[in-house]
């Protein structure tokens, strides 16, 4: 035995000798792996793209970086061309022609065709859920097809030629081409097998800059679509975090490139250390008080929607990152309307006298943004009148309980805050709105009545039921091998954009 062990000692010692000139890499393959995808964290991987319904921004996301549609929407709302490189409206705009570029391809090579796009709005027609599509439902025939009163090919004014989609609606829409720029529009090809995207993934063909190449619980890679696309970037890959603080803790250490809306907590650093963009969102924020047959009369909700307001002006000194003071106006853009502004401050500064209850009573949604907007509005009430405000959060479909609603005092409501399309920000309230209100709103929308909603804001606002809180922001935080990150007018990533 003690004739081995003198080599061995030596194979030992010589062993420790080399490795002391060696220098060990710790950081396994995570490096390797960063340098050729740009990472973002994401709080759940879906493997259902099938619908839209339930899908989030961030699912959204997905589609868009694989599929293109004939028209999309960049961050200043402006409608440009995708597939399409032409669109000609005719005959009063009800009938469109979409002129298809003759330099576009599937990933797999093949050329797109006007006929790919029919079939896919066949497909959508028979899979997606209404709602989803009432813009491809205003198309002359969708409807009937959709309720299997017709065939696609004899009832279905959609069309194709050598290199033009042509689509023919009921009645004019100014909203259809706004509406083609969503992400359920498009272009997929064997749409049913998008609800398994784990499992066929890779018997798919996309018409988007990028295509998936690996798909599993955890992660998702994206590889540039050589075929349809020259973007710098060529790599994406999406991880899934079980938290945003999970994101930003592997974002400081160098394992995400990108993380949406980090926590409010640390937005001020990331900005004084230049690794924060803050972009405007539709998401606006609104608060319903309810009259409960006048025990809460005009002057209470006056006094209660001064404090709100004073609440979350105070918060927003030390959050300036997080949202944008609504100050009266419903939509962001009216914020330039000084006038109305003015008549609005006027009306809410002016006080009055009530019988101030005890308790005040608020609901919303659980999630982060409503958390804070919650404890900030109740800490103000505590701090600065002698109202205890108190407050519940609930699951969607709780929230969604009419007689739950009736309860309480206030509801914080989130809308879509689209200038550019009323007729669904209205139609949003709809559960807050008197049968009278409703009624008005559908006539306005058969009558298509330039500054048809003005009368009805209005009211809302000098009878304190329905009443503009803030505009959320879209925070960003990016790392030093990211720049020039963009949103589409949709609120999806535009990856086309990243350098």
């Amino acid at each position: 035995m003690k004739k081995y062990l003198l080599p061995i000692s030596l194979t030992f010692i010589i062993v420790a000798f080399l490795l002391g000139f060696i220098e060990i890499d710790r950081t396994g393959t995570v490096n390797s792996d960063m340098e050729n995808y740009l990472s973002y964290g994401v709080n759940n991987i879906t493997t259902d793209l099938k619908n839209v319904k339930d899908l989030s921004k961030r699912d959204q996301d997905i589609i868009c970086a694989i599929s293109k549609g004939l028209v999309s929407k960049d961050i200043d709302n402006k409608i440009i061309p995708c597939l399409a490189n032409q669109v000609d409206k005719r005959e009063n705009d009800i009938e469109y022609e979409f002129k298809i570029k003759d330099d576009i391809y599937w990933s797999d090579g093949s050329k797109i065709t006007p006929d790919d796009v029919v079939v896919f709005f066949k497909e959508l027609l028979k899979i997606e859920d209404e709602k989803n599509i009432e813009a491809l439902l205003d198309v002359y025939g969708a409807k009937e097809f959709k309720e299997g009163k017709t065939t696609f090919e004899k009832g279905v004014a959609i069309t194709a030629t050598d290199d033009k989609v042509i689509i023919r609606l009921n009645k004019k829409n100014d909203n259809f081409l706004d509406e083609l720029t969503k992400p359920q529009y498009k272009l997929r090809k064997y749409l049913i097998m998008w609800g398994d995207m784990k499992n066929n993934y890779n018997k798919l063909i996309y018409s988007g800059d990028y295509v998936i190449s690996s798909f599993n619980d955890d992660e998702i890679k994206f590889e540039r679509n050589n075929y349809n696309s020259d973007n710098s970037l060529k790599s994406i890959k999406i991880v899934k975090d079980n938290s945003v603080e999970l994101s930003m803790a592997s974002f400081e250490i160098g394992q995400r490139d990108i993380v949406l809306d980090p926590p409010e907590s640390e937005l001020n650093k990331l900005d004084s250390e230049g690794k924060l963009i803050t972009i405007p969102k539709n998401n606006g924020i609104y608060i319903y008080i309810n009259s409960k047959n006048d025990t809460i009369p005009l002057q209470g909700r006056k006094f209660i929607y001064k404090n709100i307001s004073n609440a979350l002006e105070n918060y927003k000194t030390s959050n300036s990152k997080e949202f944008e003071l609504a100050e009266g106006s419903y939509f962001r853009e009216d914020k330039q309307d000084l006038t109305k502004l003015q008549s609005r401050k006027v009306i809410s500064n002016k006080e009055e006298e009530w019988n101030e209850p005890e308790v005040l009573t608020l609901l919303c949604k659980d999630n982060n943004d409503n958390r804070e907007l919650c404890r900030c509005i109740s800490s103000w009430f505590k701090e600065n009148t002698d109202i205890v405000l108190k407050y519940s959060l609930v699951k969607e479909e709780e929230f969604e309980d009419q007689e739950l609603k009736n309860r309480y005092d206030m509801i914080l409501i989130e809308n879509n805050a689209n200038i550019s399309n009323k007729k669904v920000f209205y139609n949003n309230f709809e559960n807050y709105l008197s049968d009278s209100e409703k009624e008005r709103i559908i006539n306005l929308q058969s009558k298509d009545e330039k500054n048809a909603y003005d009368n009805i804001e209005n009211k809302l606002f000098e009878e304190y039921r329905i009443l503009p809180l803030v505009f959320y922001n879209q925070n960003i935080a990016f790392s030093k091998n990211v720049s020039n990150i963009k949103f589409d007018g949709n609120g999806n990533i535009d990856f086309s954009s990243i350098k």
